[in-house]
């Protein structure tokens, strides 16, 4: 039994009475050493399990606390007009984005975030709040924002370089260049279609930081995937033309109150596209409103009517059916096709195949078309490209509809043959009337004119002439066609159309709107227009103007579309240097 004994000092002692002060030490000293041989020898095992079993994986674990992976921003390529004017570029802002474990005060900094951005203070309260290191709290900030919040020393708060999209011509082109979103991604037109060569490649760099992942500058070299800018884009588009074209197309929806309205201008001999312009307009950096973004020169499709006329004639003519001569009777505005009867809007005997073109005789473009039948008429129709995409650098192209001819009924070839059961967009309606003005080639619209590399300046592709076309009529027929067309403006339906220093060809159409469920036509509601070429005896350009449903002051083609038509081709041609040359009169006849 162990006994508490005194020394000398008074101090207590626990010796076991039976064992000496020195044997005791002994054993205490032998356990101690063994306690810390086996600490030794598990902390040595450890060690050895850290460093040789599981090297890798600590390694890896280390890493991923001491280095952070920074993506390296590029700028997004600029698209330009054929003249060289910005349409849209990439200008420096700023990103805010803030560490929520990093804010000390969450309700204050909300508040005076809210109040520097122009955010609602709650919803970037919320963010705050959100567990995890990063939460963004505006993209694309302005120099001034982020300037007065450096100021303010907000904890938690960090922001970094960023691009933000401009157009520093506003609506010019809008709906051919599209928009992109808030990442700097293609959403519509070329910037979508186009954003393999706009598009910039983001590079990477490799940072060592600290426990609070703070970088640390000077910390040693480190991996770099180099950044790439974008290449830059040239179009075909040409600002003062397309700014003509908006502006004459602005004129005449004021005058007539349309629901829709557009102007496409072709060069002719190439199929460049010179212009596309579209009402309502919209702009690109107002993100408030964007409906009208959609270009429906290439979304929507429409029966044109009578603009659809001159392709059934040509058909014809290059079957052999029909010269340009012949004689048919128009049975006097109005003939009965089995249970249908088609009517004219003014009353023709016998007409020739020209006056039909130029008086715009549904009576008589039906006979034509039947006269050349069926199966010649469709394939004419598809060698046209109607009724199919036309190949456009743009995204969202509508085919049309031109049901393969095993599928048309009684009626089909006498509908088809002025216009109606058939629908395509205008902008393949504008290539199409190219054919007549190039002696009877049909190429694909051409939208890019060159691609540049924006670092050193390297040409990638530049456009020289047409894209390879295929031969649609001769170049006899082409020319019989031109002459028809410029007998429509001299003296038939497309005197509206007349220009006093050049010769115009086109031909006016005004078609029914058909229903949206197809089920035949809306009642008073037409789509007007007028397809022009100018000069008609050397084209140069050719212009497509369309109105949707216009409710003031008039409707068909050659009172709606044709004066803006002719408004846009004279200024075009001035601007593009073509000499004026006065035009032949003809004997006028009625307007329809």
């Amino acid at each position: 039994m162990a006994v508490l004994g005194l020394d000398r000092s008074g101090a207590g002692s626990f010796l076991p009475e039976a064992l000496p002060p020195s044997r005791w030490m002994r054993i205490r000293a032998a356990l101690g050493t063994a306690c810390l041989v086996l600490a030794f020898a598990l902390l040595s095992v450890r060690l050895a399990q850290l460093q040789l079993v599981e090297h890798e994986r600590y390694a890896a674990l280390a890493a991923q606390q001491q280095v952070v992976g920074r993506a390296i921003g590029a700028r997004r390529g600029d698209v330009r007009d054929s003249a060289g004017h910005l349409l849209a570029t990439s200008v420096r802002s700023w990103s805010v984005y803030a560490d929520p474990q990093g804010v000390s005060n969450p309700e204050a900094t909300a508040v005076k975030l809210a109040a520097v951005l122009g955010l609602d203070r709650r919803q970037v309260y919320s963010k705050l709040g959100r567990p995890g290191r990063f939460v963004w709290v505006k993209r694309q900030a302005g120099d001034d924002e982020v300037g007065f919040l450096r100021r303010l020393g907000l904890e938690g708060v960090h922001f970094r370089p960023d691009w933000k999209r401009s157009h520093p011509h506003g609506s010019v082109a809008a709906q051919v260049v599209g928009l992109t979103d808030v990442d700097d991604q293609g959403l519509s037109g070329v910037e979508l279609s186009l954003e393999q060569l706009l598009g910039p490649k983001t590079g990477w760099e490799f940072v060592a930081c600290d426990a609070g992942r703070r970088v640390i500058r000077g910390a040693g070299d480190s991996p770099v995937t180099a950044p790439r800018d974008g290449y830059d884009v040239t179009l075909t588009i040409d600002a003062f033309v397309q700014n003509v074209a908006q502006e004459e197309l602005a004129k005449a929806v004021q005058k007539h109150a349309p629901e829709a309205a557009w102007a496409v201008v072709l060069d002719t001999r190439t199929c460049a596209v010179l212009a596309m312009a579209n009402w309502p307009e919209f702009d690109p950096e107002d993100r408030t409103d964007i409906s009208g973004s959609r270009n429906r020169i290439i979304t929507d499709s429409f029966e044109f009517g009578s603009v659809m006329k001159p392709f059934t004639v040509a058909a014809a003519l290059e079957a052999g059916a029909v010269t340009p001569a012949t004689t048919i009777f128009c049975h006097r505005g109005a003939w009965k096709v089995g249970r249908r009867t088609v009517h004219d809007a003014h009353e023709y005997d016998t007409l020739t195949v020209s006056d039909i073109v130029v008086r715009s005789s549904n009576i008589g473009a039906a006979q034509i078309g039947m006269r050349c039948g069926v199966e010649s008429l469709h394939h004419r129709l598809r060698l046209f490209g109607l009724g199919e995409p036309t190949g456009v650098d743009l995204p969202g192209e509508a085919g049309g509809i031109l049901r393969p001819a095993s599928r048309w009924t009684t009626y089909s070839v006498v509908s088809v043959s002025f216009g109606q059961e058939m629908a395509t967009t205008p902008l393949s309606v504008a290539r199409a009337y190219c054919t007549f003005a190039n002696g009877g080639m049909l190429y694909t619209p051409q939208l890019v004119q060159k691609v540049t590399d924006s670092t050193t300046g390297e040409v990638l592709y530049e456009l020289n002439g047409p894209a390879e076309g295929r031969c649609v009529v001769s170049a006899e027929t082409a020319a019989q066609i031109m002459e028809m067309l410029r007998g429509v403006v001299d003296s038939g339906t497309g005197k509206g159309a007349r220009l006093e220093e050049y010769p115009v060809a086109g031909k006016t159409g005004t078609a029914e709107l058909a229903r949206p469920d197809g089920r035949g036509y809306l009642a008073g509601k037409y789509l007007s227009s007028f397809a022009g070429i100018a000069p008609a005896d050397e084209p140069a350009v050719c212009v497509l103007v369309s109105m949707k449903a216009p409710s003031k002051n008039g409707y068909y083609g050659g009172t709606v579309a044709a004066p803006a038509c002719a408004r846009i081709i004279e200024r075009t041609l001035r601007y593009m240097g073509v000499p004026p040359r006065a035009p032949e009169r003809r004997v006028a006849a009625q307007d329809t």
